[in-house]
């Protein structure tokens, strides 16, 4: 019993010892600034939005990267307009690794301040995103943030040539205009629905009776609008 003692007692001892080593080599080593931030590595950007991204980190050189939250970092860098997620890691001895995943512009919205890109998400990105092959939407109203994530998630999933169509969004939703500058009224939600339904009707919609709108906000059912003041509702499954 007594041999089992002593054998612990030195095992915690020496334990102890080696601990407050590690300890005191590691604050060494760190006041000696060798765990201190002076690379940053960068994957998953294009050239143009690491500056962004350097606003962020420049702060953070000369400071030891185990003293770095990782978990802070990401989030500070998410908030980066541009930027859909980040992970960082630590790597020996005064390295952090960045992997930034990019917003993908999937339309853009143009108003009195200008032609501005809009994420996968929704979010509203800096000039340099934008790109003559997106679909523009021409906005007579402040789009809300939920309708334009309906309106990102839309057009990410749609199927059709832009350069035959026009899109306006007013007080009433999102508006197609189709070739013959015929309105396809949306709305705000159900988009890909009331546009399916729009392609399924066209079909059999004559074209000689000069319908200027068509209203696919009303459910099972299409109204169709002439010049005149009249309009006349096809209704059915469309």
């Amino acid at each position: 019993m007594k041999y089992r003692r002593r054998t612990a007692f030195w095992v915690l001892l020496v334990s102890g010892l080696s601990a407050f080593a590690l300890a005191m080599g590691y604050r060494w080593f760190e006041r000696g600034g060798a765990f201190d931030l002076d690379t940053v590595r960068i994957r998953g950007v294009r050239h143009a939005d690491s500056s962004a991204i350097c606003q962020v980190v420049r702060p953070l050189f000369g400071t030891s990267i185990w003293q770095i939250d990782p978990v802070e970092l990401q989030e500070m860098l998410s908030d980066v307009p541009g930027i859909d997620s980040a992970s960082v890691n630590r790597a020996p001895l005064s390295c952090l690794i960045l992997d930034i995943r990019i917003s993908e512009p999937v339309f853009a919205v143009s108003d009195s301040s200008g032609v501005r890109a809009v994420s996968s998400i929704g979010e509203v990105l800096p000039s340099r995103f934008f790109t003559d092959s997106l679909p523009v939407v021409e906005s007579r109203e402040r789009i809300d943030p939920a309708v334009s994530r309906t309106l990102a998630a839309w057009f990410r999933a749609f199927n059709m040539q832009y350069d035959s169509l026009k899109f306006r969004y007013t007080d009433l939703g999102l508006s197609v205009f189709v070739g013959d500058g015929c309105e396809v009224l949306l709305g705000i939600n159900r988009l890909s629905e009331r546009w399916t339904g729009y392609q399924q009707l066209v079909s059999s919609l004559p074209e000689s009776e000069g319908w200027y709108q068509v209203d696919m906000r009303y459910s099972n059912q299409a109204v169709l609008r002439k010049s005149q003041i009249s309009s006349v509702s096809q209704g059915g499954e469309i």
